[in-house]
């Protein structure tokens, strides 16, 4: 028997949704929700695709996140809108907000929407990507919970929070950047520390904050910024964005949903959506785009270096062959989301 199972972008749909149904979303939600994991599944993010189902769904059948949460959303302004998750599923809420937002910036060309007391949102390309399919650049953000100091401290109080770019692109080849402020992410860490194998330096620090090579240190110290200063300070301006600015919380006052999963996360995200169209003309804009483009990839590429490539461009290109050649699971995962989905696996 094959360790992995071909699925495609349809059944894995069916899946989700029917899992989120059963772990108690109502429709509206479980398509929102499913959407998410299963574009982040396509684009690559695996880490944020299909296994997100599992605790997602392990999370709201205990009760830690409400899957009937009454979420609150609210349009304080002509271009400013407010989501209190209460507690609900991340990819819920978030999918409440960017709906919020897109929704604005249609009538006011700009549009911010923050959130507070929510959960993990999962990967912010998918949503980057569902407003630049509507023709709207979307810049949005996720605080999270503590495993970095600030600058040049020696505790963890800042989270890895997440930023993403998306901009669209009239042919489709939208550029869309997607990343965290660490150098590397503690599943890596993780990896090395099982394998006894040393980590590349500049990944963490020592409970001391003194940068270390030994995983087992770094897993009980924590992470280093990308670019020093300049990775922790913009984590900073992301939690400002998503928690200070929504009432919500931060910092260390969020939980981390994988070491306490029984605590209430209590994250803040913010989608601030802007329509290229009111600003300068759609015309103007998709030529001045397809020129950005041309001038980035004709760069000659550096030794060892086969091309230059735009953010995006390779998650984009690997939806595309996974909405025609589906997408593989390892075997158990697959078998768990056929058992949430009420084991229907056709």
């Amino acid at each position: 028997m094959s360790d992995e199972v071909n699925l495609s972008a349809a059944d894995f749909d069916r899946l989700a949704r029917q899992a989120f149904e059963n772990a108690g979303l109502n429709p509206k939600r479980a398509t929102a929700a499913a959407r998410v994991l299963v574009d982040a599944e396509l684009m690559g993010i695996s880490t944020h695709g299909a296994a997100r189902l599992v605790s997602y769904s392990a999370r709201m059948q205990e009760g830690s996140i409400d899957a009937a949460a009454d979420i609150t959303v609210e349009r304080r302004a002509a271009s400013l809108g407010l989501v209190d998750g209460r507690n609900g599923l991340g990819t819920a809420v978030a999918a409440e907000a960017l709906e919020l937002a897109l929704s604005m910036v249609e009538d006011t060309g700009i549009a911010y929407v923050g959130c507070r007391h929510s959960n993990h949102l999962g990967a912010l390309a998918p949503y980057a990507l569902q407003a630049c399919e509507k023709g709207y650049l979307l810049i949005a953000g996720s605080n999270a919970s503590a495993m970095m100091a600030p600058w040049g401290g020696a505790e963890v109080r800042l989270g890895n929070n997440p930023i993403a770019v998306g901009v669209p692109v009239s042919d489709g080849s939208h550029v869309i950047l997607d990343i965290a402020m660490s150098e590397a992410a503690r599943s890596k860490i993780r990896a090395a520390a099982k394998a006894g194998t040393p980590i590349p330096s500049g990944w963490a620090a020592d409970s001391e904050g003194v940068p270390t090579t030994d995983p087992v240190a770094a897993l009980a110290g924590l992470l280093l910024p990308i670019g020093g200063h300049k990775g922790s300070g913009l984590a900073l301006m992301v939690d400002i964005l998503s928690g200070v600015l929504t009432g919500g919380s931060f910092l260390n006052e969020v939980a981390s949903g994988a070491e306490s999963p029984d605590q209430r996360s209590n994250l803040g995200h913010f989608f601030l959506a802007i329509d290229p169209d009111r600003l300068i003309g759609r015309a103007t804009f998709d030529e001045a785009m397809a020129r950005f483009r041309n001038i980035v990839m004709s760069t000659p590429p550096a030794s060892g270096t086969e091309r230059v490539t735009l953010p995006g461009e390779r998650m984009l290109a690997r939806r595309r062959a996974a909405l025609a050649d589906g997408i593989s699971l390892p075997h158990d995962l697959h078998a768990s989301l056929v058992s949430l989905a009420g084991g229907d696996g056709g």
